[in-house]
């Protein structure tokens, strides 16, 4: 009898590893698409299967405009554990983005080349619903992230974590290029590299409509050509968000941007290392304006250096701030230096919102103001 309840007891134990295993949270590698009927305009996706399929509708040509996809439920992509090392060891399941954009060439005429774009991106509303992503592996190609392309879409209320994300150009933490949307309530803690337009969120903002709104990123950043701790490049707009992931680049490197885009009440406290251009909060600032922001990062480079901006070029400053001896730079018509105790101190933050915007606290954000819709 005992043994008979042993063989029975072994037989429960393997059939029910056999279960975890086939039903892991884990994704399996398949795309799963039969959660989307045409008919709606509202779905909820809870695993990383459901999440593949969307990557599959969308890079076949759906766009989900009017559409809304929300999650259900945390999703990993691969096993996390290690997922610092992916460069070197790379993990089972390789993710391909929502959304993507290439040129297919097909021939020539005399010296030119003929190639068709194809420019396939997500433009309807995705809601995390506070859960998040992880264990996302992207190696090579453009347009990278969770989401490749998004275009006059809305992604919100959605983490992107322990995540390895690598390609050559517009590559992102959670986007790699977004045109006329908006991204709310965001964050990204990943290995993000690439070359050119490398952001720890978003690679790429094009269009002055495009926004960034109360979102961060933490984690590296690592390009050679505009590279910054949230956001590559931009020409929209960042309010009340934070990086302090820790940047590294050649040209035009910055703690929070590497270059253009107007940039309202937000700061940046992550390590910041490059060649030239090279700023605290934003390493080349053209056109476009700094209000109600500051940095506080060690800033490291060769020429066109700042604690806050590395170059300025008809850009704007408004009641902008940098630490002279946090970020060991001190200079001048590119922000305000102060001293790390200044820095710590309400008085010093001319016309800042303090009621509703900003708080400042001692044991908040070591000292310095504090962003009060995420009070870390």
């Amino acid at each position: 009898m005992k043994k008979i309840l042993s063989f029975l007891l072994l037989l429960f134990i393997i059939s029910d590893y056999a279960w975890a295993k086939e039903n892991s949270a884990i994704w399996n590698g398949r795309a799963d698409t039969r959660w989307y009927k045409a008919s709606e305009s509202e779905f909820i996706i809870t695993t990383p299967e459901q999440l593949a399929g969307l990557a599959k509708l969308v890079n076949k040509g759906n766009s989900f405009k009017g559409k809304t996809v929300k999650l259900g439920a945390n999703i990993m992509l691969n096993d996390t554990s290690g997922w610092q090392n992916w460069e070197k060891k790379k993990p089972k399941n390789k993710w391909n983005p929502i959304g993507f954009e290439k040129y297919t060439y097909y021939g020539h005429i005399g010296h030119l080349m003929l190639s068709d774009m194809i420019d396939n991106y997500f433009s309807g509303t995705f809601d995390g619903g506070g859960f998040a992503v992880s264990g996302v592996y992207v190696s090579d190609g453009t347009h990278k992230g969770l989401f490749g392309n998004v275009q006059y879409g809305v992604i919100k209320n959605l983490g992107v974590t322990a995540s390895y994300i690598r390609g050559g150009s517009y590559v992102g933490g959670l986007v790699g290029f977004i045109r006329d949307s908006k991204i709310i309530n965001c964050h990204s803690k990943a290995l993000v590299s690439g070359g050119i337009f490398v952001g720890g969120l978003a690679g790429y903002i094009s269009d002055s409509d495009s926004r960034i709104v109360s979102s961060y990123s933490t984690g590296t950043v690592t390009g050679r050509m505009w590279t910054g701790g949230l956001v590559g490049i931009g020409s929209g707009e960042i309010i009340g968000s934070y990086s302090r992931a820790t940047v590294t680049g050649k040209e035009n490197v910055g703690g929070l941007v590497g270059g253009l885009g107007n940039i309202i009440s937000s700061y940046s406290s992550g390590t910041v290392t490059g060649d030239s251009r090279v700023g605290g909060l934003v390493g080349d600032l053209r056109f476009y304006q700094i209000t109600n922001s500051y940095s506080i990062g060690a800033v490291t480079g060769i020429s066109k250096v700042g604690g806050l901006v590395g170059d300025i070029d008809r850009g704007q400053i408004t009641n902008s701030y940098y630490s002279k001896e946090t970020s060991k730079q001190n200079d001048t018509g590119k922000g305000e230096g102060k001293t790390t105790a200044e820095m710590r101190k309400k008085e010093t933050f001319e016309g800042w919102d303090f009621d509703r915007t900003w708080g400042i606290d001692g044991k908040v954000n070591g000292g310095y103001p504090y962003l009060r819709s995420f009070k870390r």
